[in-house]
């Protein structure tokens, strides 16, 4: 993927995000609002996703796409580097005084609000001016290149999920107790051919009795 597409999927992302904490866009988002209608729980889950998302957002420009534009040596593109550092600072500030807030703070609303107008400035300028500039410089190839950095970079500093632990029944797996119990089961075709099969394989035993009798009855003769 492109690196310019993905880093504006990026700020499609978070715009949707903060809709959803705002109860939608527009009027409908206003009305929400003004009338307390927005859930508690949606509120704070989409305030923490929009933390995360930009921190790792600022993390990957920071570290893999800032790093390929100063390379280009370019004057104009290098002071709209520098500018862009500090807006990401200002949003860090932001985003952490948000996520210390999440869930006690009655003053949420308006640090989102403050935070959404420092990250809309931000995205107009990297989209309107520095984007278009990167790609009048950095041809297609590259920029495909570094997308793909991008991507192994976000990939990499995901917080790993635990494997999920299946079930187990006396140290040993649920999937391998059914399979050693469905090997056990037999039919009654297959009972009745065991038991068959035993009768004939067991040897015939002589009467202890009898043989004793036979042997008295030689002796009188």
């Amino acid at each position: 993927m492109d690196a310019i597409e993905l880093l504006k999927k990026d700020h499609q992302k978070v715009t949707e995000l903060f809709q959803r904490f705002n109860g939608g866009g527009g009027l409908t988002g206003m009305v929400k609002r003004v009338a307390g209608a927005i859930p508690e729980r949606q509120r704070r889950q989409a305030a923490d996703q929009i933390c995360r998302e930009l921190d790792m957002h600022a993390l990957i420009e920071e570290e893999v796409f800032y790093p390929a534009v100063r390379a280009l040596n370019d004057d104009e593109l290098n002071s709209q580097l520098s500018e862009a550092f500090n807006e990401h600072a200002t949003v860090k500030r932001q985003v952490a005084m948000i996520r210390n807030g999440i869930g006690r703070d009655a003053d949420l609303q308006s640090k989102v609000d403050e935070l959404q107008k420092c990250v809309d400035h931000h995205v107009n300028e990297e989209e309107g001016e520095m984007f278009p500039r990167v790609e009048e410089l950095m041809d297609e190839g590259r920029r495909s290149e570094l997308g793909r950095a991008l991507q192994a970079r976000k990939a990499q500093a995901m917080p790993a999920r635990a494997p999920a632990k299946r079930a187990t029944t006396g140290g040993r797996t649920a999937k391998a107790s059914r399979r050693r119990t469905t090997s056990r089961r037999t039919t009654p075709s297959t009972k009745r051919a065991r038991t068959r099969t035993a009768a004939r394989a067991k040897p015939r035993k002589r009467s202890k009795t009898g043989a004793r009798g036979r042997s008295r009855s030689r002796r009188t003769r």
